[in-house]
């Protein structure tokens, strides 16, 4: 025996990969193509059923020598293929192979190390596929050099399952069994198998399908194949960004796994929604469409979409105070009592923070304010839910409401030449982009635009939600909500805590601050900005989000002769979602829980998820109520406790259930 070191690699979901989530896509896929040429009579879903079981009954008959030719000639008789369509599909089957396939960088670097350490090279294999195709392709994509061995399990009758291919390996290879080792993904076909004849094994598992991916490739016969290369992109964003620690890789998996198949299935349905609607411009409002309109960009070209799309600097601060002037006094009232705009109550806020929605000083309104009750020491101190109610009054009142709408006219002078500029006021077919939630956006803007004989043709929202004021207007039909709509009561609303409305914004997080006005520059109109650069997202990690759902929506097949690329895909995101939000791993939580929240209108952030301690625990038993550390993501803040503090809540969680039930049999 001689003394050279082998090092054995897997093939499928070591070294290559493909753009599909689990292999079987594959098949969906392939009958589309079929049936578009006319190959097959049977539908796509029928071919891979098909497909599927042919490979199953060939292999109870044949075993280990189960190739793709004995396949087809079972699959044949099934669908009563002449040999001349047997051989031309079977062909088809190896090209759409080949076109699916990817490299793993990180395998070939493992390679490269192998052969740097003078090891022999050797790709081994359980697959049905010829061998003279498996090496086609580790040529193509560089795995292969001259002098390296491939052992594909039908051609020897033997398993790396059984280890009978490894021993016929190493008995060609003329080493020994210590000699070799073997990196594969299948912990039980590559790692047991190899270790059964007493090779070294490694299990290199990043080409597996990670928790969201397995969820997305569950509804690939749903969703005509279109989860299936959502998982298979995921898949590649996890094997292409590079991360420097278990916090980025939470980013990045996450944002793979849950934030790009979400925001993707919206941006696809908004583009759809443009071609139904002959809309020839498309505008994405800051700054939720700023990761959006990156999405778009990306996708038209791939699905010859022929529209524009452009960006628009806007925020309830910037547009709701110039609309109310454009408005009668009653729609007007009606703006200002918006609970959406100065009436929001989500954020921790002062009486000048109240005020400055509408552009008003309380030095402006001093005696209006003192009549009230508020003093000016109490200006700038952050109120309770009782002091902000004692504001609503103030709002009503002549001098104020004048007020108001002074400013408004101010405002809206230079807000309407930006809109002149940004082109709203030609004859071009048109719509808005914005994630949700209750169309003021859209509202705001066709005030300003309406007077001027210039119209928007829809509003395109991830969600809506309901809001009585808006049944009856014109504008009720040109809205329309992606993921869910409560005014018409369709969608998966309930999919997540208070809609899904908190993770929608945090993944469409902005680099830059909240538009708060406008201002004239010689001949152009800028938006002025809270702050230019949204730092303290941009240290969370803003950057790396980005990147991995770019490089999402680069890997993303939409070829509309293999998938369907409109099909409907919210139950798949709206699992996904659930899986994340609802049951976070605790690096998970931590990554995630640490994303600088705003408030509302407030300029303050605080962590989405903190940790519970023990404080939190015993004020809750006491109360018997649990503190939700901000209300905002309790799942998260729970999952990044230490385990006796989570243990405690859950203990917590069991008593007040059984209270409520006590008291339900009291009242009873």
């Amino acid at each position: 025996m001689n003394t050279i070191q082998i090092s054995s690699f897997d093939v499928f979901d070591t070294v290559l990969t493909r753009v599909v989530g689990a292999p079987r896509a594959v098949f969906l896929l392939l009958g589309k193509q079929l049936v578009s040429q006319s190959l097959i009579s049977c539908t796509p879903e029928a071919f891979a059923h098909a497909r599927i079981k042919a490979e199953q009954r060939t292999h109870e008959h044949v075993g280990e020598k189960c190739s793709l030719e004995k396949i087809y000639i079972e699959l044949a008789i099934a669908l009563r293929l002449t040999d001349e369509q047997r051989e031309k599909v079977m062909h088809l089957e190896c090209v759409l192979e080949s076109k699916l396939m990817r490299p793993i960088a990180i395998a070939k670097d493992l390679i490269q190390a192998a052969r740097d350490q003078g090891k022999r090279v050797v790709f081994v294999s359980d697959m049905y596929l010829p061998a003279e195709f498996i090496q086609e392709q580790l040529v193509f994509h560089s795995f292969w050099v001259e002098g390296d061995h491939l052992y594909v399990s039908h051609e020897y009758g033997k398993s790396k399952a059984t280890g009978q291919l490894f021993q016929e390996m190493i008995s060609r290879q003329g080493v020994l069994s210590t000699q070799v080792s073997h990196c594969g993904n299948d912990l039980r076909i590559d790692v047991q198998g190899a270790k059964k004849i007493g090779l070294k094994a490694d299990h290199f598992n990043e080409g597996n399908l990670n928790r969201y991916e397995q969820i997305l490739e569950s509804y690939s016969g749903a969703t005509e194949g279109l989860s299936s290369v959502l998982a298979g992109a995921s898949r590649l964003v996890r094997l292409q960004v590079p991360v420097s620690s278990s916090k980025e890789a939470a980013l990045r998996d996450v944002a793979a796994g849950v934030v790009a198949p979400t925001l993707v299935g919206y941006v696809l349905w908004v583009l759809q929604q443009a071609q139904m609607m002959g809309l020839k411009r498309l505008y994405f409002v800051s700054r939720d469409g700023q990761i959006l309109l990156e999405i778009a960009r990306r996708l038209v070209g791939k699905l010859n979409v022929s529209c524009e799309l452009r960006y628009i600097y806007g925020s309830r601060l910037a547009w709701n105070l110039s609309a109310v002037a454009s408005l009668d006094q009653e729609q007007a009232s009606q703006m200002l009592k918006r609970s959406s705009w100065i009436l929001d109550t989500t954020s921790a806020i002062s009486i000048r923070d109240f005020f400055a929605r509408v552009c008003i000083t309380p030095e402006e309104i001093s005696d209006r304010l003192a009549a009230v009750g508020f003093k000016e020491q109490d200006w700038s101190r952050i109120l309770n839910p009782l002091e902000q109610q004692a504001l609503h009054p103030v709002l009503e009142d002549s001098k104020v409401n004048e007020l108001i709408f002074h400013k408004a006219h101010q405002k809206r002078q230079v807000l309407m030449k930006y809109l002149e500029q940004e082109g709203l006021f030609d004859s071009t077919t048109k719509g808005l982009v914005d994630v949700g939630w209750f169309g003021s956006s859209y509202d705001a803007l066709a005030a300003l635009l309406n007077p001027n004989g210039a119209t928007l043709s829809a509003g395109l929202f991830f969600g809506l939600r309901s809001h009585s004021k808006d049944n009856q207007s014109d504008s009720f039909d040109s809205k329309k909500g992606y993921f869910f709509d409560q005014r018409t009561q369709t969608g998966f609303s309930s999919a997540l805590p208070n809609m899904g409305i908190v993770p929608l914004e945090m993944f469409c997080s902005a680099d830059h601050g909240t538009v708060v006005g406008f201002m004239e520059e010689g001949e152009q109109v800028r938006p002025v900005l809270r702050e230019e650069r949204n730092q303290r997202v941009i240290d969370w990690g803003l950057p790396l989000v980005r990147k991995a759902v770019n490089c999402f929506t680069e890997n993303l097949l939409l070829d509309a002769s293999l998938i369907n690329p409109w099909a409907d895909v919210r139950e798949a995101s709206a699992n996904v979602l659930q899986s994340f939000w609802l049951n976070p791993s605790d690096i998970e939580a931590k990554a995630w829980g640490d994303f600088p929240w705003e408030k509302g209108h407030s300029e303050q952030t605080d962590a989405l998820a903190e940790a519970y301690n023990w404080t939190d625990v015993a004020k809750s038993f006491l109360t018997a109520r649990l503190a939700y550390n901000q209300a905002v993501w309790f799942e998260g803040s729970v999952a990044r406790s230490s385990p006796p503090i989570t243990r405690a809540i859950q203990s917590f969680l069991r008593y007040r259930s059984f209270l409520l039930k006590i008291k339900s049999k009291v009242k009873k």
